[in-house]
């Protein structure tokens, strides 16, 4: 009987493109305009990075990716080997991120995922993001859910947008490990939490209500969630909008801009000019992209 041959498939090539990671150093300038931390928040993120007195550069003062509890929870999160180099350099500049946007009296991460590999993704001159180098939302992502295994971050339940089909935008919160992480002092750190929490004032205190953390990121959430529904509502009735008014000559798309405008005010017009008012409109106009086939001649106030 004639041996039938079958041929051995590679499975380890992945294609002829390139598998290396785009960006395996990223790091995370703070602005100079940000407004400075203070107390003990400050001093966490001095302890992570601080500035070279001979250069004057921004260089990690403190790599959290090396602290001793990665080895020593190594284990109990699953892991047998450590961190790659690529994934230890994330960390570092990961963490001076999370200590830069975290809301001190709730711990809440104030940007999303999203937002996070953005702000840790290179920038050309113009300020705009080299899609080459960036940083991916999943990477940052895996590298958050391996936090969460080791104790040093809390993700909450991601919920579905059910009016729009996606998810809302996923928060991450710092544990005390991680606050720990940035060598503070822990009683200090919880007495100014608790001041925070105490001086919250969010419009849904009642007189002489006594606030929890529990409450307080749950209240946060929420805000959050109402913000994050009503933009996208608004993206996408002005979408609907701007496919309406697209196919009108211009002076019928300022018209009916007023229109909206008008009535979305809801009895608010008394309080300003004409003047103020055309220049809302414009705005509007420039805001959806309205403005490019204005004929000739057409000026928007100053």
């Amino acid at each position: 009987m004639n041996e039938i041959l079958i041929a051995r498939v590679d499975r380890r090539h992945r294609g002829e493109h390139s598998t290396a990671c785009k960006c395996p150093s990223p790091v995370y300038i703070r602005p100079g305009h940000f407004k400075p931390l203070s107390r003990e928040h400050g001093r966490a993120l001095r302890n992570l990075m601080n500035r070279n007195k001979s250069t004057g550069e921004w260089v990690l003062r403190r790599r959290v990716s090396a602290d001793p509890l990665f080895v020593f929870l190594r284990a109990v999160a699953g892991r047998r080997r450590a961190f790659r180099s690529e994934r230890r350099q994330l960390l570092d500049a990961l963490f001076v991120l999370f200590i830069n946007r975290v809301d001190l009296a709730t711990s809440i991460v104030t940007i999303n995922i999203s937002r996070l590999a953005a702000e840790l993704s290179p920038r050309d001159a113009d300020g705009n993001l080299i899609p080459e180098q960036a940083v991916s939302t999943s990477r940052v992502s895996r590298l958050i859910a391996e936090l969460e295994r080791f104790g040093i971050v809390e993700c909450p339940r991601n919920e579905w947008d059910a009016a729009n089909g996606c998810r809302f935008p996923k928060h991450v919160i710092i544990t005390e490990t991680g606050w720990q992480l940035t060598g503070v002092n822990m009683d200090k750190l919880r007495a100014e939490q608790a001041e925070r929490l105490q001086a919250i004032q969010d419009g849904q205190l009642m007189p002489g209500e006594v606030i929890s953390l529990r409450l307080a990121r749950r209240r946060w959430y929420e805000r959050c969630r109402q913000q994050t529904l009503l933009s996208r509502r608004t993206r996408v009735l002005e979408g609907k909008m701007r496919s309406r008014l697209t196919q009108l000559p211009f002076d019928e798309r300022k018209r009916q801009v007023a229109e909206q405008l008008w009535r979305s005010l809801q009895g608010h017009s008394s309080q300003m000019t004409p003047h103020q008012f055309e220049k809302l409109v414009w705005s509007q106009l420039y805001q959806m992209q309205l403005v490019d086939l204005a004929p000739p001649g057409t000026v928007p106030p100053h």
